[in-house]
């Protein structure tokens, strides 16, 4: 009960992050037109938007102005786009194109992370994201190193049983906007 407590809890300050748009610190939020990393109008997931999400992070620049280069690898997405996401990025095509057009690009591309939490914030907004090997883009800190939930027990002297105590001593923050990509959907 404890650990699938600290596990939830744990998710819940990262995805809060990514849905709650925190300033950075530049003074301006984790997703803006700015940062070259909000979509300028909202769209469901389909080849023209990929496109867009997919060109964004490319060619974000460096604190010096130079080309990062990133590319996505993920899509966070609440569930209410799942089964789009999975006919559009399905590497097996239902039939075959006729012409080039009609090529699928992003089959097979993008790894999706489905999570609910998203769909609380949102049921059309969508994320890409550069792989976290890539680039730091949420740091996930606990104090003094102690990664995990700590607990403690012992024989209860007042009480016939063991007594318990857990604590998950944790902290999360946004460390660059470069990695992200959000379209309001």
């Amino acid at each position: 009960m404890f650990a699938a407590a600290a596990a939830m809890t744990e998710g819940n300050l990262v995805w809060a992050l990514i849905t709650g748009n925190p300033v950075m610190a530049d003074g301006v939020a984790l997703f803006h037109a700015s940062h070259n990393n909000l979509a300028g109008a909202g769209a469901a997931p389909d080849v023209a938007s990929l496109s867009a999400m997919r060109k964004a992070i490319r060619m974000q620049k460096s604190l010096g102005g130079n080309e990062m280069n990133l590319a996505a690898s993920l899509i966070l997405a609440p569930p209410s786009l799942e089964t789009g996401l999975e006919q559009l990025l399905a590497p097996l095509a239902r039939y075959l194109p006729a012409t080039t057009d009609e090529v699928n690009p992003f089959a097979g591309k993008f790894e999706t992370v489905i999570e609910s939490r998203l769909e609380t914030a949102s049921a059309t907004a969508w994320y890409g994201m550069v792989s976290p090997n890539t680039i730091d883009t949420i740091e996930v800190a606990y104090l003094n190193g102690q990664q995990g939930l700590y607990t403690e027990s012992r024989v209860g002297f007042d009480v016939d049983g063991m007594e318990m105590k857990a604590r998950l001593d944790i902290g999360a923050s946004v460390i660059d906007f470069r990695g992200f990509y959000k379209n309001p959907g």
